[in-house]
């Protein structure tokens, strides 16, 4: 039986997309400060959003934590981002913010 190699699909940029990279979907848990907790939606080097239970100020910075695993092992990606927009949406928010600086642990 022959492998199947594993790919990833990555969408070419439209024209009218004004984020200056690309973004890839993927829901991963993740928590703001001390208190709130999340699910990403999309990451990209420059940013991310995430869903939230609550609201979050535009122009606000907030400490976001990116948990994934890899090879079964959790890497914590630490961010400090700032959010520019706060949308409604059923349970909750969408939450969009630029990423000022990241590290892994």
């Amino acid at each position: 039986m022959a492998m199947v190699e594993p790919r990833v699909v990555v969408p070419l940029r439209r024209r009218q997309e004004k984020r200056g990279a690309e973004r890839f979907e993927m829901e991963l848990p993740l928590t703001v400060g001390n208190a709130g907790a999340g699910t990403t939606r999309d990451l990209s080097v420059s940013g991310l959003s995430f869903t939230s239970r609550q609201p979050y100020v535009v122009g606000e910075e907030i400490d976001v934590t990116v948990e994934y695993l890899l090879d079964g092992h959790n890497f914590p990606l630490r961010c400090r981002a700032t959010v520019v927009r706060c949308d409604a949406s059923p349970g909750g928010f969408t939450i969009g913010a630029k990423l000022n600086t990241a590290f892994v642990e």
